[in-house]
Parts: structure tokens; sequence; C-alpha cells
């Protein structure tokens, strides 16, 4: 009797360390995985965001150039002449073309390199099982958190190869 007695509480200690060993392993692969990123790093060293970049540059450099031409011009003209009525309208036009197109296209890149970032952030997301993955401007946001949990560093190296079709 004594030795069926010690079998069945052998068995009891077995299935009550099981059981609670499942219980830590669902505990700690159910626990919530929290990140953030800097988003201003994030976007300011995205290949795509420097590719925008130097595009605009271009296109903006194309536009100055016409407007500082412009306003050379009008500057060697004699005033209260038809030509420098002309050559101001001239000038006002294209400065206001610069203007817009700074505004319009910042906006519209900004919105594209962001909808980017956003897709492959949830592939990056769901490779690491990260269930949160919060983003922080310069300590907005985010009031406290420890350095352990910044993914920046990783997220931008899989933006970047991610983009560049690497990964």
């Amino acid at each position: 009797m004594k030795k069926n007695t010690t079998t069945v509480l052998l068995s009891i200690n077995i299935l009550l360390i099981t059981i609670l060993f499942s219980f830590i392993f669902i505990y700690y692969n159910s626990k919530s995985k929290i990140v953030y990123v800097n988003t201003i790093q994030l976007f300011e060293n995205f290949t795509m965001t420097k590719e925008f970049k130097k595009a605009g540059e271009k296109e903006f450099n194309l536009i100055k150039t016409k407007v500082d031409s412009l306003y050379a011009k009008l500057q060697s003209v004699p005033n209260d002449t038809t030509e420098k009525k002309l050559l101001m309208e001239q000038f006002i036009q294209k400065k206001e073309e610069l203007e817009k197109f700074n505004e319009s296209f910042a906006t519209k890149q900004s919105s594209k390199i962001w909808i980017r970032i956003k897709a492959y952030s949830t592939e990056f997301s769901k490779i690491n099982n990260y269930q949160l993955i919060l983003g922080e401007q310069n300590g907005t946001f985010i009031l406290s958190a420890d350095e352990k949990i910044d993914v920046t560093n990783a997220l931008l190296s899989y933006l970047n190869k991610k983009y560049e079709g690497i990964e």
C-alpha cells in the first residue's frame, strides 16, 4: 500500500510540475511585447526619404534658378518700365510656384513615405512578435521607457533592406 501511495504522490507531483511549467511557458509567450521607435530618426534615415529628398532638391533648384534669374534681370531693368512690370509679374509667379512646390512636395512625399514605413513596420512587428510599436518624437508621447525596448535601429535596418529589395 505504501508503494502505491508513493507512486500516486509522485504522479501527482509530476502532473503539478508539468502544469506549472505549462503556465509559465504560456505566460512567458503571451506576455505583451511592446517596443518603441524614434519616428524622426526613422523617417530621416529611411532610404526612401533620402531618395525623395534628392529628387525634390533637383526640382526645387531648377525652379529656384529661374526665380534667381528673374530677380537678377529685375535688378538690371530701369524702374517704371513696362519690361520691369512684366518681369515683376513673372518673378512673383515663379516665387509662388516655388513655395507651392515646396509645400506640396513635402506633404505628398511624406505621406508616401509614411505609408511605406507603416507597411514595413507591420511586417517587422509580425516577424518579431511585437504586439505594439509606439512612436516617439524627441520624448513626446513616451514619457519614460527602458532603452532596451527601443528598436529604432533594428526597424530602420529592416525598412532600408526591405525598400532596397534585400529582405
